[in-house]
């Protein structure tokens, strides 16, 4: 009997460092390691319909600002996770009488939604901010 409780430790130890050698492995897989698919949006049907849903996010965090427009719209999708993708976007957004330029973005299937004031207008710029505030699959 006691050589079976042995066995049993030895499995058991062997399960645990398993568990923690592939933990440890994901830990430190570097974020800048992932492969993106990038598209940009210029169907404006499609851009509405972002436009849309930041102000649906906007409205829900309690926000009074209100977007007006959007340009320079990005999908980014993670390889291998097709059905989850982040949209970001540059946008004019009315808040008050103040009128702010904006970049956002919305993993939706994540719950994540950002939105900072910015100089940024590029579309590269648009992809550097969704990778750094809503990457998908994340």
């Amino acid at each position: 009997m006691s050589s079976r409780c042995g066995f049993v430790f030895v499995l058991a130890v062997l399960l645990v460092s398993c568990l923690a050698v592939v933990s440890a492995g994901e830990a430190q897989t570097p974020f800048s390691d992932h492969s993106f698919a990038i598209r940009f949006v210029t169907d404006q049907k499609q851009i509405n319909y972002v436009a849309d849903q930041f102000r649906g996010q906007l409205r829900r965090s309690g926000s009074n600002a209100s977007v007006i427009a959007c340009s320079n719209v990005a999908q980014v999708t993670e390889q291998g996770i097709a059905k989850d993708f982040s949209f970001g976007a540059v946008c004019n957004v009315q808040n008050g009488n103040d009128r702010l330029t904006v970049l956002m973005c919305d993993d939706s299937l994540a719950a994540k939604f950002t939105w900072r004031e910015s100089g940024s207008l590029t579309r590269e710029d648009v992809v550097r901010f969704i990778k750094r505030n809503c990457p998908p699959g994340r």
